[in-house]
């Protein structure tokens, strides 16, 4: 079975787009290319890490969510906040009052998404003492699952089967609420999401037919208007006085904390260029003796989220602070930590719910093999007349992504300009027609640089 699931949240909005190719050179799968003058997206190749989000400097890319205003008025609204969210803030403000304004902002319930960190815990250890693959890897960042799938599809097999905090958290939450006469079409349970990768986790999961999760708000949206209200309304004293989850759970979207749970040799790994760099190692065969392997997308965890709007580093300083004061509150409970998530054991069965994940299918050359075969050895043959500097003016990240459009139809050999210019000394393409080729990548307009005010074009 192959994975043809291409829900995305990452887009691109042609009216801001110029075609700089910025995008395309960081796309970490290759998935962008540049056509009529515009950046485009492959569907079957992009992970949503945000990357491209990143680097475009004409805010072009963007992350589509649900936002706040598809919230049905007449349902009973809850936002699952992850304790990322709660770092965004200065130290000044508490938990309680930063989950008090989110609830202020249009939701009749907060719920704190790492709750159900104590039930991954708990199915750590579950599959730990079976006989899981090694290097087991961490599902939980899906930009990294998704990663796999696309670039490395031999590794999709050692992909830990387990839901993530916030598709547990979900379920507890529609568990008790049906025990509390609210019923399922009346409850409307929303993700404050730090990524793109996790709008298109809860719209359409790896490994699972449909998410718990309603729908998806930009953690952004979220922060300024929490802030606004923080900001008029300061009211003292709004503190927890107990602990509801342990202390080292509010740290378990940033780098590190996972690992800690999977004994053995455990690595965490941060950061898009260091998790491919390792990736390529492991599947080469050049690393070994490694039990578990935690990869985050994002440099420093969630809090390098795209949607993140404040800075990483403050961030985990805030979630290193918050774990001290959870830690206190323990102690001074004689150890107890009171999660409410703890009284519906019947979630834990639910964790390991996850299907098998699968390679992308739509990466394939031809479903056919013999096909296959020959069209990757047109694919080498066409490699030894492009130069192979990946310089991008044929609006393909590379030279062997143009060898691979060509083979699949979507691009001609003469896009490349150096292949151009033999064909234009051949006397096999006229410098009328390598112009229109050029025009096709770039826009008509992109080489008409000199014009005066009246659109005439001068030397």
């Amino acid at each position: 079975m192959k994975d043809r699931n291409y829900a995305h949240s990452i887009q691109i909005d042609p009216d801001r787009c110029i075609g700089c190719s910025h995008c395309m050179r960081v796309c970490s799968t290759g998935a962008i290319r540049i056509v009529d003058g515009y950046a485009c997206i492959q569907p079957e190749r992009c992970v949503d890490c945000g990357e491209c989000f990143r680097v475009c400097p004409q805010r072009a890319v963007y992350a589509k969510d649900d936002g706040l205003a598809s919230l049905p008025p007449e349902n009973y609204k809850i936002a699952l906040v992850p304790s990322v969210f709660i770092g965004q803030f200065p130290s000044e403000y508490s938990a309680t009052q930063v989950l008090n304004a989110v609830k202020q902002v249009g939701f009749d319930e907060v719920f704190e998404v790492e709750q159900a960190v104590d039930f991954m815990k708990e199915a750590y250890r579950s599959v730990a003492k079976g006989d899981p693959p090694h290097p087991l890897i961490s599902s939980y960042c899906p930009a990294v699952v998704r990663l796999i799938q696309v670039r490395y599809p031999s590794l999709t097999e050692q992909i830990m089967l387990l839901k993530a905090p916030h598709d547990i958290a979900a379920l507890y939450l529609r568990r008790s609420k049906v025990k509390k006469g609210i019923g399922p079409e009346k409850l409307s349970i929303y993700y404050v999401t730090p990524c793109a990768a996790k709008i298109v986790a809860a719209r359409a999961p790896v490994g699972e037919v449909k998410s718990p999760i309603d729908g998806t708000v930009n953690m952004t949206e979220i922060y300024n208007k929490a802030s606004k209200i923080l900001h008029s309304f300061k009211k003292p004293g709004l503190h927890k006085t107990f602990a509801n989850m342990s202390p080292d759970s509010v740290n378990w979207s940033l780098s590190g904390t996972e690992k800690k749970y999977f004994p053995g040799r455990s690595l965490a790994i941060d950061g898009m260029d260091n998790v491919i760099e390792f990736l390529e190692k492991l599947e080469s065969g050049h690393i070994s003796d490694i039990d578990f392997l935690e990869m985050r997308a994002c440099d420093q965890g969630c809090a390098g989220g795209i949607l993140c709007p404040g800075n990483r580093f403050l961030a985990v300083e805030r979630l290193e602070q918050r774990q001290k004061r959870l830690q206190k509150l323990k102690d001074a409970d004689n150890g107890k930590v009171r999660n409410p998530l703890m009284d519906y054991k019947e979630t834990l069965h639910a964790v390991s719910g996850v299907d098998p994940v699968y390679p992308r299918g739509g990466l394939l050359l031809d479903e056919d093999m013999e096909k296959t075969l020959i069209k990757l050895q047109r694919i080498e043959r066409l490699m030894t007349y492009f130069p192979g500097f990946d310089c991008g003016a044929c609006g393909a990240p590379g030279c062997r992504n143009l060898a691979e459009d060509i083979v699949k139809g979507k691009a001609s050999i003469s896009h490349c300009v150096f292949v151009q210019r033999v064909m234009e000394k051949n006397y096999k393409l006229s410098p009328d027609q390598a112009f229109v080729v050029i025009e096709k990548i770039w826009g008509k307009n992109r080489l008409n640089k000199y014009r005066d005010s009246h659109g005439n074009q001068s030397e």
